[in-house]
């Protein structure tokens, strides 16, 4: 059983707003994108040291816990 093609009307579903007609930089009509991040001054040192910090915690706590539960059961 054929069943005949249907043909649509194209349409705009989704339109920018209207200021972004307006806007010089910022990655588009949508906003900023990925690559149209502000810039970064000075380093990451002090976030690299902190998610180091919670990483080796975590490690630390999962350590403690395999270890309370091998003896217990062990």
């Amino acid at each position: 059983m054929k069943l005949p093609r249907e043909n649509r009307v194209e349409q705009a579903v989704v339109a920018p707003p209207p200021e972004a007609a307006q806007r010089v930089e910022g990655g588009g009509a949508w906003g900023p994108t990925q690559f149209d991040l502000p810039e970064r001054s000075g380093s990451n040192s002090q976030t690299i040291l902190i998610v180091s910090l919670v990483g080796v915690l975590v490690l630390l706590v999962l350590a403690g816990l395999w270890t309370f539960t091998y003896f217990q059961l062990g």
